[in-house]
């Protein structure tokens, strides 16, 4: 069983998830603002291309929405003292897993078994 994250370490992750979450909220304020047609009249090639913006923009304000989504219950987890340990199997997270995915919520058997 992996030891539990040091303090410092845990400080350096959630400094982390801070500073992507600041990211995410510009980029999701910014998609929803965004605008891919001035309203006026348009022929079916600029209807179809706006069409397509709009989709492509919808799909990454998903994504984006449910990256920060998670960002926010990984912070509640390490308010909580919850933080690094697998939802599956309980046991904790590797530090070194950690720290390089930050919003990982499952031990590296764990997700390889989930994505699997």
């Amino acid at each position: 069983m992996a030891m539990k994250l040091a303090q410092k370490e845990l400080t350096q992750i959630k400094a982390k998830l801070v500073e992507r979450k600041h990211q995410l909220e510009e980029e999701l304020e910014g998609l929803y603002n965004e605008k891919f047609s001035d309203e006026a009249v348009q022929d079916p090639i600029d209807q179809a291309l706006n069409t397509s913006m709009e989709e492509l923009r919808s799909a990454l304000q998903n994504k984006e929405l449910a990256e920060y989504n998670m960002i926010l219950d990984v912070l509640k987890k390490i308010d909580n003292g919850q933080y690094g340990t697998c939802i599956d199997c309980g046991q904790h997270i590797s530090e070194k897993r950690l720290m390089v995915y930050p919003n990982a919520t499952r031990c590296l058997a764990c997700q390889e078994a989930a994505e699997g």
